[in-house]
């Protein structure tokens, strides 16, 4: 599975010298930029009058990462639900797992703020992404 690679830098260590836990967020954020990349390029989403919002983040974290380390931080899968898309990521250190993380967003309409129904339309943007990813 491809991923965004990573390069931990000393700044995103705290004083104990691994990673700080708040910049998980910003490498999960990072792996999930560069997974929707394609279809912001293609301004698919902005066409739609979509905008994503982040709901939830759930981190689990397993192992310690530091300075000079190569990342890999994937998304690995999506769920579908009636409002709401739920991305599973994984921050791996050669083939050890950091970190996974469950990631909740909507999509809301951009004229009104609210969110919008997940319907095939955008299930099939996403399994392409996916597909694509792979």
């Amino acid at each position: 599975m491809i991923g965004t690679q990573i390069q931990v830098r000393g700044y995103h260590c705290d004083a104990y010298g691994h990673v700080n836990n708040a910049r998980y967020l910003e490498f999960l954020e990072e792996g999930r930029w560069s997974f929707l990349q394609s279809a912001v390029d293609k301004e698919i989403f902005n066409e739609l009058g979509l905008l994503f919002v982040v709901v939830n983040i759930s981190i689990r974290f397993r192992k310690p990462i530091f300075p000079g380390d190569e990342i890999v931080v994937r998304v690995e899968n999506c769920e579908y639900r009636r409002k709401s898309i739920v991305f599973s990521q994984s921050i791996h250190r050669d083939d050890l797992l950091c970190s996974d993380a469950e990631v909740t967003f909507v999509l809301l309409n951009k004229e009104d703020n609210k969110a919008v129904t997940i319907d095939n339309q955008i299930i099939e943007i996403f399994q392409s992404l996916l597909e694509t990813n792979a």
